[in-house]
């Protein structure tokens, strides 16, 4: 009996002192590290386990993330990644490790029972979701109000981009650089003038992109590039790089999601006002809250450490806590949203809303995404319809 007390005695010691230890990777802007270091720095308090991140931004990240999940030495043991078929494509290699007892287990559908459909797949559930974050249209305050205020539907939308360029201000500012940032036009768009419903049937290769419903929406798009609403140099920048533009009130509007809030200069936060993308009357609406997830590694070493991590963070009052740090909307239907803020505001939005997409890139496949992304951004020099559609059709019948 001694004998078996002291070999538990140091079994336990063992693994508090030497695996007591776990790796996350962060797909993050800068500020919002600290949200995720006090919300970590509480995890390592609680159950002494120590966490040591790896950070990086959108584009490094996306390529790393593929070499970590196929086994590179000091990959991390759990990831930041992103909801539905960005998921998918590694769960369904095998890379990602099923959290699917876990979640039975702590009864996780009651929290997280809506956003299940983007973290399951051939019955098995892969991921954690932490927060998800609103899409719109960010625009200066006190310049827009000099021109009527934001507009709730499209035709005003319109005529008050008329007004902005006849006043000599650039209406929307886009920076295309990594071109992804084009696609919010056409998801925004398509869940406008068609629905949810069809613009997933896409994205999933089953519409020809010579249908009469996209060339619809495409002559829409178009005419508000022939009229020069857009930046004309968006080749040259990040999503980021044009936010100078848009403090100077170069630019008026912004179509981005609310990760740009990181970006806000204090002095200029009170004057950045956000609102829906317009609406057409008496059409459905439809919005996009790309879901951020944690997922553990299939070659992770420290699977209780991090089973332990994903236990913690699906807590409601850690949930709240992390949101709040990124102004995001927590994930768990049981955690708080920020009361008086734009946060709540879009929050309401979306609970109105009859739907919300994951955002383009996430909702369909990359050798698709891949060509059309690059289509879109061609698009918005010249509005050439036909080649678009020529464009997205190859594109289509290639990667389906």
């Amino acid at each position: 009996m001694q004998i078996r007390c002291l070999w538990m005695v140091i079994a336990l010691m063992s693994w508090s002192c030497v695996a007591q230890e776990l790796t996350v990777s962060l797909l993050l802007t800068p500020k919002q590290r600290n949200a995720f270091h006090s919300t970590f720095k509480g995890f390592t308090e609680e159950t002494g386990i120590k966490i040591t991140t790896i950070t990086r931004d959108d584009h490094d990240y996306k390529e790393k993330l593929p070499i970590w999940l196929n086994g590179e030495s000091n990959a991390p043991d759990v990831m930041h990644w992103q909801a539905s078929q960005r998921l998918f494509y590694y769960s369904r290699q095998g890379l990602v490790r099923p959290i699917t007892k876990l979640w039975q287990d702590l009864r996780l559908d009651q929290g997280f029972g809506h956003l299940q459909s983007g973290v399951s797949d051939n019955g098995q559930i892969y991921a954690l979701p932490i927060a998800y974050y609103h899409w719109g249209i960010f625009y200066r305050k006190s310049l827009v109000e000099e021109f009527g205020g934001p507009q709730r539907f499209w035709e005003g939308f319109v005529d008050q981009c008329e007004k902005l360029k006849q006043a000599g201000i650039t209406p929307i500012s886009i920076g295309t650089k990594n071109f992804w940032p084009s696609a919010a036009w056409f998801e925004y768009l398509n869940l406008r003038f068609n629905d949810l419903k069809f613009h997933q049937q896409v994205l999933s290769g089953k519409v020809s992109f010579y249908d009469d419903r996209l060339r619809t929406l495409f002559e829409r798009w178009a005419y508000l590039i022939e009229q020069k609403y857009f930046n004309a140099d968006h080749h040259e920048y990040t999503w980021d790089g044009v936010l100078p533009h848009f403090y100077r009130e170069r630019s008026a509007f912004l179509l981005l999601g609310n990760f740009v809030a990181t970006k806000w200069p204090d002095k200029l936060r009170d004057d950045i006002g956000f609102m829906q993308f317009p609406v057409l009357l008496g059409k459905p609406i439809y919005e996009v809250a790309p879901t951020d997830v944690f997922m553990i590694a299939r070659h992770s070493q420290n699977v209780k450490q991090a089973e332990a991590f994903i236990k913690y963070m699906a807590r409601p009052e850690i949930q709240t806590q992390l949101a709040q740090g990124l102004s995001y909307i927590p994930a768990s239907k049981n955690a708080h949203v920020m009361a008086h803020s734009e946060v709540e505001e879009a929050a309401n939005m979306l609970k109105a809303s009859l739907g919300v997409s994951q955002y383009f890139d996430r909702e369909t496949i990359a050798e698709f995404e891949h060509i059309a992304v690059r289509a879109f951004t061609r698009f918005l020099d010249d509005a050439d319809i036909t080649r678009l559609q020529r464009d997205l059709e190859r594109a289509r019948l290639q990667a389906f």
